[in-house]
């Protein structure tokens, strides 16, 4: 730095850096090199850089330093006055130019000085930096561009050779690492990459084990006509595991299902985004498929699962079939509704006709089905405010009471949705119907009708067990036995089953000789949060739904 530099104070200034891979000739040490250079001959002292390390210069999306570089811009008490990039190309290669020119315009207005530290003119504002900013900016999208196009044929190629292009891996297969003579070196564990350049990869047949559980899994879709719910669950309720240790889901089932490795054919190009833009789906002709391993499956069976997964999700239905199976099913039921249609066999999914015809109801008035009077925009339906309330006064008179149970109870009344949708909640619409009542009322009736179903059938009294010390009749081991009892025969407990459970005392009395329920429960092994507890009867439920319906 010159003398007469040094004698004025520096500048305060950031600056910004971005590389878009590892090996990109532009590090971000040699970025952060040049501009220190540029720094001292002009006068700057970079007090904070801001880095996007492995980022494209594509888009904003993803790039949090840029991002917070520019919110910090912004900022009226920031600390720099400047901002030092390498050249154009390294504040981004966006294919719209004017993005670019737009996000340093912000920082201008903001009053910050923008310097390209690399390009040979000065950004001074002035007509000739002007045009060589736009043509550097137009330049860095083309190279993009053209970099996009090259690597796009390149994988093209490479597929057609059989070498998988990345993406995820289906259950059953695996990937083998391969160098450039066609040597096979090794499998590749989930979460490795190559390390050279020259090396590949390709697909092969994973254990025998998950061979046979794919052939099993199409035996239970097409042959024996389980949906792809069921055979999830019921590998789940096997104890089989999907890819990466993960429990079977619906998805799981259905790509496996779609998946030509299956039949021993790599298929790639069915999708395709250039640019960061949006994946657009890619005509079946111009798909790449390269048989690469022996079948798991025969092309019938593969053919047959396509067939019936096409006549579920309605991808070659027409609208005359679409409708013609719903009209039968209406007959058949009597009724219809989304459930309905979802679980019943053969038919199209509930998204597949709201695409179809716009909405399930736009399906219905096709065949002449009408709704229920209690469907309809908000849950309302065609009920009238009017109705409604009689229904209320209705229901009160005849029982002396109303609640969100004997409402639902109801069959010639709107569901407790209905009222909370139209007046706000259930208290105001017994305001509006004229039967208010404060909380504290409400509850006092319901602990009055409680005691006098107690009087007319008191509940029976638990024998107490003799010679017991406690003055409940029940020393702490005895109660600690009965609600270990209560876990092994149900896998969980709570207040319900043990004021159920004849033999010990009420829920009450064990949460004050414990302390609380929660207390206890940890003193025979199960779970102490609530949340833990409910999560274990979930699945306790869960197990014994699919035990009930595995054939």
């Amino acid at each position: 730095m010159s003398e007469a530099l040094a004698s004025v104070p520096l500048k305060r200034a950031v600056q910004y850096l971005r590389m878009s891979t590892e090996h990109q000739r532009y590090s971000l040490a040699n970025q952060s090199a040049a501009i220190a250079e540029y720094a001292g001959e002009r006068g700057y002292e970079v007090i904070e850089t801001y880095a996007d390390a492995g980022k494209s210069g594509l888009s904003l999306r993803g790039r949090k330093a840029l991002q917070r570089l520019l919110t910090d811009a912004l900022n009226p008490s920031r600390s720099f006055e400047a901002i030092l990039v390498l050249d154009v190309s390294r504040w981004g290669r966006f294919q719209d130019p004017d993005q670019s020119a737009h996000y340093e315009f912000i920082c201008r207005q903001a009053g910050l000085t923008v310097a390209y530290c690399a390009e040979p003119f000065e950004n001074d504002g002035s007509p000739v930096t002007t045009i060589l900013k736009h043509l550097k900016r137009v330049m860095a999208g083309e190279y993009s561009r053209e970099l996009s196009g090259r690597l796009s044929r390149a994988k093209l190629h490479g597929a057609r050779l059989g070498f998988k292009q990345g993406g995820g891996l289906a259950y059953g297969f695996r990937r083998q690492l391969v160098d450039e003579t066609g040597k096979r070196r090794f499998i590749l564990e989930p979460g490795q990459t190559k390390a050279l350049s020259t090396d590949h990869v390709t697909i092969v047949l994973g254990p025998p084990d998950e061979q046979e559980i794919i052939r099993r899994i199409f035996h239970l879709f097409v042959r024996r006509h389980l949906s792809m719910e069921a055979v999830a669950a019921q590998l789940r309720a096997e104890g089989c595991l999907g890819s990466l240790g993960r429990p079977w889901s619906r998805n799981m089932v259905r790509t496996l299902l779609n998946s030509e490795l299956c039949v021993g054919r790599y298929v790639y190009h069915r999708t395709t985004t250039r640019l960061q833009g949006r994946k657009i789906k890619t005509d079946p002709s111009q798909w790449v498929r390269v048989t690469t391993m022996p079948p798991i499956i025969s092309e019938k069976l593969f053919r047959e699962a396509q067939a019936r997964i096409a006549r579920r999700e309605g991808s070659r239905l027409k609208d005359d079939q679409m409708l013609a199976d719903l009209r039968h099913l209406w007959k058949a039921k009597g009724w219809l509704s989304s459930t309905l249609i979802a679980g019943a066999s053969g038919l199209a999914t509930t998204s597949t006709y709201r695409s179809h015809f716009g909405s399930i109801r736009g399906a219905y008035e096709r065949i002449g089905y009408c709704l229920p009077a209690s469907y309809g925009p908000g849950g309302s339906g065609r009920w009238s405010e009017d109705e409604l309330l009689d229904g209320l006064r209705r229901l009160h008179g005849a029982q002396g009471f109303v609640s969100a149970k004997t409402i639902d109870e109801a069959s010639d009344m709107a569901g407790i949705s209905v009222y909370r949708r139209r007046f706000g909640s259930l208290r105001q619409a017994y305001a509006a119907a004229g039967l208010g009542m404060s909380h504290p009322e409400i509850v006092q009736a319901a602990h009055a009708r409680r005691r006098a179903r107690e009087l007319i059938s008191p509940r029976p009294k638990r024998p107490l067990p003799q010679g017991s010390a406690a003055t409940s009749g029940f020393s702490d081991a005895d109660l600690l036995d009965g609600l270990r009892r209560i876990l092994a025969s149900h896998g969980y407990v709570t207040s319900k089953l043990i004021n159920e459970d004849r033999e010990l005392p009420s829920a009450s009395v064990v949460a004050k000789r414990f302390g609380s329920l929660l207390k206890a429960y940890l003193l025979i092994g199960q779970p102490g949060s609530m949340h833990d507890v409910m999560v274990a009867m979930c699945a306790r439920r869960a197990q014994q739904y699919l035990s009930q319906t595995s054939p």
